[in-house]
């Protein structure tokens, strides 16, 4: 049926009703931006920690790091934090919106170093950039790999859910034995996993997956969600859809993210690390671009390669040969690297990340890539060892930890993850989806081996 039928015949089989009332006075009930919405931009606490929050100063950091000019939004900055402390709301909206349109607008820096490096968005420029080696594993071990992931995953994150937004240097008095005990009943909650699910869900419900297959369950599940995602998700509404949907006036697109939710595809491309940065690309346009894309596929080929090496150096040496060798991205992790192989002890490597990033918001993809290779490469593979480590490194802990829990999980298999780390999640993780609210771990493994044997034949 044409649109303007269905119109038509509508208004002409109408009842014209004498009694009918008005209803326009419901509309004092809605807000399409509402006063706790944007004091939320301006002035918040992490859930998880209380650590404090201002994701308006955060969007203007991350343009400004993406080199470009963001003076006037700046000048604007001012006057928003005047209007936040004298509550005055109506003109804290218009300041909020009068931001995010500069930072649109924010001139091009032309000599700043980020317009030094190439940035493929595309799978197909990114795939001439990358290897495509892949490699055997051990697949009598592929269950215990797998599920290894899942718990290192979700315990970690869960422990580091406490932690995220500080400083390393506050959690110093904090004894390694005693980490464990931060790991809630059931995992907590956490949003890095509900993007797993729900992708997941994307996958098992498509005949061939994609940006778009996954977007749709985003619409279909996610309830609400914080910068870049925000943002991905106010554009589908529209009907903006990947890759317009990451990219599109959202000056989070390379915040972590990607990087926090992607080691499902690792977990799904045992030794097949092209194939795993490959899945993670359509996931991670879904929200970001760039180099926050690459952070969604390191994460997946970290992951993908701890079935194939023991070692977590050999691993991440390895992974450079799965991002864009030209990007910012590989840039900094090439860095991170060299940092590791010059330093006595991880702590020298977190001095260095906090003063290369110090202009740089907590949740931004660098600092956090840095924390993730430190605590893998220090920490020997175990787990422990590194879970102290990328705790007190700092920054996005609760992302990082879940990262550096999953490949440690794939590389160690569950049987080798001490069994404090598992207990108090009692083999389940809870989520705030509607339908999802209560997981199988065993469950969430066994579906990503369906996932595997469906996408490797």
């Amino acid at each position: 049926m044409k649109a303007w039928q269905y119109e038509h015949t509508m208004r002409r089989e109408a009842k014209f009703d004498p009694t009918w009332k008005s209803e326009w006075g419901g509309m004092t009930q809605l807000s399409v931006f509402s006063n706790d919405l944007v004091s939320l931009f301006w002035s918040s606490r992490v859930p998880g920690s209380g650590a404090p929050e201002c994701l308006i100063a955060g969007a203007i950091q991350s343009v400004e790091n993406m080199g470009r000019d963001v003076s006037k939004a700046e000048k604007l900055f001012e006057d928003g934090l005047r209007f936040l402390e004298e509550k005055n709301f109506e003109e804290l909206k218009v300041v909020t919106a009068s931001i995010f349109d500069e930072l649109e607008k924010a001139p091009i820096v032309r000599d700043h170093p980020y317009h030094s490096f190439e940035k493929p968005s595309s799978w197909k420029a990114i795939s001439n950039q990358i290897s495509h080696e892949s490699f055997q594993f051990n697949y009598e071990r592929l269950y215990s790999s797998v599920l290894g992931g899942w718990f290192g995953q979700i315990s970690a994150a869960s422990m580091g859910t406490k932690f995220e937004g500080f400083f390393g240097e506050q959690f110093e008095s904090f004894e390694r034995k005693d980490l464990p005990d931060f790991v809630e009943e059931e995992g907590g909650y956490n949003d890095d996993i509900v993007y797993e699910v729900v992708a997941m869900e994307a996958l098992y419900n498509s005949v061939k997956p994609s940006s778009r297959q996954i977007a749709s369950y985003w619409l279909r599940f996610v309830p609400f969600g914080w910068s870049a995602e925000y943002v991905a998700l106010e554009n589908l509404k529209r009907g903006i859809f990947p890759p317009k949907s990451g990219a599109f006036r959202n000056p989070f697109q390379e915040w972590i993210g990607a990087q926090m939710r992607c080691m499902l595809y690792g977990l799904m491309h045992p030794a097949r690390p092209y194939e795993a940065a490959r899945f993670a690309h359509m996931d991670s346009i879904v929200s970001h671009a760039g180099n926050g894309v690459y952070g969604g596929m390191h994460s997946a080929v970290l992951t993908s390669l701890a079935f194939a090496f023991k070692d977590p150096k050999q691993i991440i040496l390895k992974s450079l040969e799965y991002v864009p060798k030209h990007s910012e991205f590989a840039n900094v992790l090439r860095r991170a690297i060299n940092w590791c192989e010059n330093a006595s002890c991880w702590r020298q490597v977190r001095e260095k990340i906090e003063e290369e990033f110090k202009n740089y918001n907590w949740i931004h993809v660098y600092p956090n890539l840095c924390c993730v290779v430190a605590a893998l490469w220090f920490g020997e593979a175990n787990f422990d060892a590194s879970m102290e480590i990328v705790l007190k490194m700092g920054f996005d802990v609760d992302c990082n930890a879940g990262e550096v829990g999953t490949v440690l999980g794939v590389l160690l298999g569950v049987e080798s993850i001490p069994t404090c780390w598992l207990k108090p999640l009692r083999g389940t993780v809870k989520t705030y989806l509607k339908g999802f609210e209560k997981l199988s771990i065993e469950r969430l493994a066994k579906n990503t081996l369906e996932l595997f044997r469906r996408f490797s034949s």
